[in-house]
């Protein structure tokens, strides 16, 4: 189940159909071409889409979910078709607009922080290597997870954290586009602290798939990455490191105005508007011990709010947004984003 209604209910529901698919092609990594190594991985999964309600049209998420299934073999007839979703999508929530504004004012000011700050060469494209540069900047740095190469791009697969049977948590190493710093602090940082989260959760009994991959368990999880990449780009200005500074800065200001309705809006995110608002408010949230930081483990919670106080302290700035992140927190205790 997803947290929303109606239209973006079925686009989320189809969006987590992909993400499930990329785990079908991780557990076959090896076998080439559609055939039958590759058409058993996604037995189950075609089962669930077969039972369930109707989705006749998917828009972009289907698109995905078929290309995906695709290289698999023949895309089921009974698969939702990539025609634009139908029916009304909700308009993002004034809070979320005031959370975006203060996520973006704090991530232009880590922008400009970062021209007064010392440069260095982004690490070598090896996601290990991402990884271990992160781990200082990760309150709950874990580094127990498998590796996987599934055969898709970084654009097709977009998630590539995940708990799959048989391999537990696992990060999917896949060809990017992007930027090597870019690259750098999305999976040193972002994807890092996912799999820290994994990891607390699987050793407390959670099984694969984990609660934190989807529906409001995703909105959790997006909530305290997002948190740890806000910490990171604070103690990467007390290190010195400009070059993350900047791009930590950029990550922040991108998640603002991608919203649906804002100054650079995208389509990944035109039919989901609460797991948009989830980028912005829920960190928030995290920081100032708000409804998604109740919701996740105290294990992670704690090291990180202890980190960021400290933080706080030795940049002013910093604590300046934690107070307005505090205050919008409290004036919207009964609207949470999660």
């Amino acid at each position: 189940m997803v947290p929303a209604d109606r239209a973006e209910a079925d686009a989320w529901t189809i969006r987590g159909w992909a993400d499930v698919a990329v785990g079908c092609l991780a557990l076959e990594p090896d076998a080439t071409g559609s055939g039958p190594w590759r058409e058993g991985a996604f037995s189950g999964l075609d089962e669930v889409i077969r039972a369930a309600p109707v989705v006749v049209s998917g828009g972009h998420n289907a698109a995905r979910l078929r290309q995906l299934r695709r290289l698999a073999g023949p895309v089921p007839a009974w698969y939702p078709r990539a025609r634009p979703v139908t029916g009304t999508i909700r308009d993002v929530r004034q809070i979320a607009w005031r959370a975006a504004d203060l996520v973006g004012w704090f991530g232009a000011l880590l922008m400009r922080a970062a021209a007064h700050l010392p440069c260095t060469e982004p690490v070598p494209l090896v996601s290990e290597l991402h990884l271990a540069w992160g781990r200082r900047y990760r309150p709950s740095a874990n580094g127990a997870h498998a590796a996987v190469c599934p055969p898709v791009s970084r654009r097709l697969a977009r998630r590539t954290w995940m708990c799959l049977p048989w391999l537990g948590v696992t990060i999917a190493d896949v060809p990017s586009t992007a930027t090597p710093l870019a690259q750098q602090v999305w999976r040193g940082i972002h994807e890092g602290a996912h799999l820290d989260h994994l990891g607390v959760l699987a050793r407390s009994g959670a099984t694969a798939p984990s609660p934190a991959e989807f529906g409001t368990g995703l909105l959790v999880a997006e909530s305290y990455a997002m948190a740890v990449e806000m910490l990171a780009a604070v103690e990467c200005i007390l290190t010195g490191e400009g070059q993350a500074v900047w791009q930590l800065g950029a990550g922040l200001v991108e998640r603002a105005t991608r919203l649906p309705g804002g100054s650079a809006a995208t389509a990944e995110f035109a039919d989901l508007p609460t797991l948009a608002e989830v980028y912005v408010l829920g960190p928030l949230e995290v920081l100032a011990d708000g409804a998604a930081g109740r919701a996740l483990p105290a294990e992670i919670t704690g090291p990180l709010r202890a980190r960021w106080l400290t933080a706080c302290a030795a940049y002013p700035p910093a604590a300046t947004f934690g107070s307005a992140a505090a205050e919008l927190v409290d004036r919207s205790a009964d609207r949470p984003a999660v």
